[in-house]
């Protein structure tokens, strides 16, 4: 059951998921957490922390002042999978979060979801 708690405070979330031809990199995953901030234009306080665990994949964060972004990739998964998790204060459009998407991952990106 949901109960609107806090009707004054601008809340956005949206998730993006997608398979991949290729395994993402870590370093890649920095990159894209980056420059989402960029075309989200969203204030970044912290850079891109990645963290790993052998089951699960790569994790890659960073702290907005309006929020932040999650990133996580399956390499184990066939085709690879990555999910993306953005939460924020701050009104954006959510098309400019897919198109960045596609874009980034052009001929490699298999299929791609997502919701808000």
């Amino acid at each position: 059951m949901w109960k609107e708690l806090a009707p004054a405070i601008h809340r956005q979330r949206m998730i993006i998921e997608g398979t991949l031809s290729n395994p993402l990199e870590p370093e890649a995953m920095s990159d894209y957490v980056m420059k989402i901030t960029e075309v989200l234009n969203m204030t970044y306080v912290t850079a891109p922390i990645l963290n790993y665990d052998e089951k699960y994949g790569w994790c890659a964060y960073m702290h907005w002042k309006e929020s932040g972004v999650h990133m996580y990739s399956w390499d184990n998964h066939s085709p690879p999978f990555f999910s993306v998790d953005i939460y924020t204060c701050k009104q954006f459009d959510p098309v400019d979060a897919v198109d960045f998407t596609k874009g980034f991952f052009g001929a490699a990106l298999v299929d791609i979801v997502w919701k808000e």
